[in-house]
């Protein structure tokens, strides 16, 4: 063991959860009819993904490079002329490094705002988010890599 570091009782990568002290039954569930406060509708919620996509972008560079690699996968497969399944399969593989890069950014702006984002626990949270985008950003380059080999090889008659 190195010099320093001490034993914890706990496994590596779990964390405990706090007991609670409260008592869950002497909340009564609201009743059928009860109105739910702070409802939306759908202008407000298109608004609130628009705002927050804003403040995904403006607070993290890494949707830049994915924007510019997006780009130059889309003049590409345009050049080549790859087929309308082709396109369905690039456009989910962009959106799935999207999806991935929002959770990253919405999960390190959080440990930001809690507390220490070097804490343990908020750093293995980030670490996690940083590894859905990892294995995003390979699927996406795989089946990138496939769409746009199987085009140029159909093209330079490699295959028929």
């Amino acid at each position: 063991m190195l010099d320093g570091a001490h034993e914890t009782e706990m496994p590596r990568g779990l964390l405990t959860v706090p007991d609670r002290d409260d008592d869950w039954s002497e909340f009564d569930p609201p009743g059928i009819w009860t109105a739910r406060a702070g409802r939306r509708n759908s202008r407000e919620k298109f608004a609130a993904g628009l705002r927050g996509l804003k403040h995904a972008i403006r607070g993290d560079s890494s949707f830049f490079a994915h924007g510019y690699r997006g780009i130059l996968i889309a003049m590409t497969a345009t050049l080549l002329g790859v087929s309308p399944w082709a396109w369905c399969l690039l456009v989910i593989a962009a959106c799935m490094v999207l999806l991935s890069e929002l959770t990253h950014s919405a999960i390190d702006t959080l440990a930001r705002a809690v507390g220490d984002p070097e804490a343990p626990p908020f750093r293995m949270a980030r670490e996690i988010a940083a590894a859905c985008v990892l294995v995003a950003a390979f699927g996406s380059g795989a089946v990138t890599v496939v769409v746009l080999t199987l085009k140029f090889g159909e093209l330079l008659g490699w295959w028929h």
